[in-house]
């Protein structure tokens, strides 16, 4: 029996105990994540994965998940459950509830070190894509709240949801851009119920299966489960799955939970596909199945479609590139998968990376090599800067920069600045590579109104010019440019037009008033 469930790659976690709550709507749009592919056969399988659901993005209600345009989830631990009657040391010390909310939190963020390599189908080059940033937030800033409760842990979405789209299927499509959790305390925490081996799978898996949800993925042997036998959970290999005892499930995010997400997060769509043919079916259609996503489509005709024939691959999965590709990293190791059959390499069997990074000169990224021998290839990476100093590839930044073009390799970078107004004379201007500096507001000497008053050109601040100052009058200034510009006591600069550029590329001079050149 086939399963022919959409991958109408969107929706939420399906709770374990608790149902989605729906309040407001506001319409959207469809995105690039919502593909016209089906699952195989879910059965219990050995070998490569034949016939083995992946992982599963969506249930008979409709797609609902985290809105695939937020890039950072930012977790605020409530003090107590969600009516208000248990909190983190109803049955507990607070030394134990901290240690309980660090594992949670620290198993949520095992997301952060993961990426989803997509294809550049006119560069062939791999395109590295970061699928989710988990932070801690605030009381006043988060959108992930998580209680504390008694049971087994669950997810809900709270309030804040976009939806109102529906999918070819019939079935709804929502986003949810705030959310809640409820974390059962009783299961992070030996007792005589649990031991400590059952406690150290939850304290490494729960936090992490937990934000698989939100990020659009469903309990695989569940729904799996519902067309097979209840009793036989048997995914145990992926975080998503079941399986028991609950120490052998997956603490770790496989490569099978990362396909599922880089859908929902739009890294792969429609276009992305990478078919292998299957051949000839009984019911006369064509059987094509991605090598990347697992997705499953029935055609007539193999007219029209790239593809090459599964199974070539004659079982050869040692890791060398001939079968091989990488498809996704977490942490210091990437994922490879055969690019002939459904085969992914045990992640325990996958070989430390050995990246070195050399910057593009006129670009804002840099090549990011992987060195090891037989499975090596290369990506482009966007530059990630730290204080001047790119992350990737630790290419220097400021000190070395005429007119925003490095001397040493001719890298151009502009710097673009943001303002924020400080006091009534400084402001601070950051560059989106993290230079950062503070200095006097300039304005306009056209819009000065009433004698004193004028809007930085830079914070948008409405400034008294008269701070400090016994006359705002030029010719109380002692530096001038030869256009008229002129900057007051305090330190203000006010511009004429013919400057403002200048001023804002650095390339404006101030002479001292004596020592002005004559313009002929």
């Amino acid at each position: 029996m086939k399963i022919r469930i959409r991958l109408g790659a969107v929706f939420m976690a399906l709770i374990v105990v608790l149902n989605c709550l729906m309040i407001g709507f506001i319409a959207v749009s469809a995105h690039n994540a919502m593909l016209e592919v089906s699952y195989d056969d879910c059965v219990k399988s050995s070998g490569d994965g034949d016939d083995e659901t992946w992982y599963i993005l969506n249930n008979s209600n409709g797609c609902r998940h985290l809105s695939h345009t937020e890039s950072t989830i930012k977790y605020y631990f409530a003090e107590s459950s969600i009516n208000g009657s248990y909190t983190w040391t109803t049955d507990v010390s607070q030394e134990m509830a901290n240690e309980i909310k660090e594992a949670y939190a620290n198993s949520m963020k095992k997301w952060n070190n993961v990426f989803f390599y997509s294809y550049d189908k006119n560069t062939g080059n791999i395109v590295k894509n970061k699928l989710i940033n988990v932070v801690e937030g605030t009381e006043n800033s988060h959108n992930l709240t998580i209680y504390p409760k008694g049971g087994v842990t669950g997810t809900v979405a709270e309030t804040g949801v976009s939806g109102g789209l529906t999918l070819p299927n019939g079935r709804d499509h929502n986003h949810w851009y705030t959310w809640r959790m409820n974390v059962y305390v009783n299961y992070f925490y030996e007792h005589d119920q649990f031991d400590s081996d059952y406690v150290n799978a939850v304290r490494e898996r729960n936090g992490a299966h937990e934000l698989g949800h939100v990020l659009g993925l469903l309990d695989v042997d569940k729904w799996c489960s519902e067309y097979i036998d209840e009793d036989n959970y048997h995914h145990h290999e992926i975080l998503m799955g079941y399986g028991s005892p609950m120490s052998a499930r997956s603490v770790d995010i496989t490569y099978k939970d990362i396909a599922g997400v880089a859908i929902t997060r739009g890294f792969h769509t429609d276009e992305d596909h990478k078919w292998l043919s299957c051949g000839l079916q009984s019911d006369g259609t064509y059987k094509l199945l991605c090598s990347i996503c697992n997705g499953v489509k029935y055609v007539n005709s193999l007219t029209g479609y790239s593809y090459v024939t599964y199974g070539t691959c004659n079982g050869n999965h040692a890791l060398t590139s001939v079968n091989m590709m990488a498809v996704a990293s977490y942490g210091n190791k990437d994922y490879y998968k055969c690019k002939y059959c459904r085969y992914v390499a045990p992640f325990s069997d996958n070989v430390e990376q050995d990246y070195s990074s050399t910057p593009v000169t006129g670009g804002t990224h840099h090549i990011c090599a992987n060195n090891v021998t037989g499975l090596s290839y290369s990506f482009l990476e966007e530059h990630t800067w730290v204080s001047g100093v790119c992350s990737g590839c630790d290419y220097e930044h400021p000190h070395t920069y005429v007119s925003g073009v490095c001397t040493g390799c001719g890298y151009a970078h502009p710097h673009t600045y943001t303002y924020k107004y400080k006091t009534g004379i400084l402001h601070t201007k950051t560059c989106v590579c993290g230079l950062t500096s503070t200095e006097r507001h300039f304005v306009n000497s056209s819009q000065i109104i009433d004698g004193r008053y004028a809007t930085c050109l830079g914070c948008k601040m409405m400034l008294d010019l008269s701070i400090d100052n016994p006359t705002i009058l030029p010719t109380a200034a002692s530096k001038v440019s030869v256009n008229g510009s002129y900057i007051l006591p305090n330190g203000i600069v006010v511009l004429v037009e013919e400057d403002i550029e200048a001023y804002m590329n650095g390339t404006l001079v101030f002479y001292d008033r004596d020592d002005l050149p004559t313009v002929e």
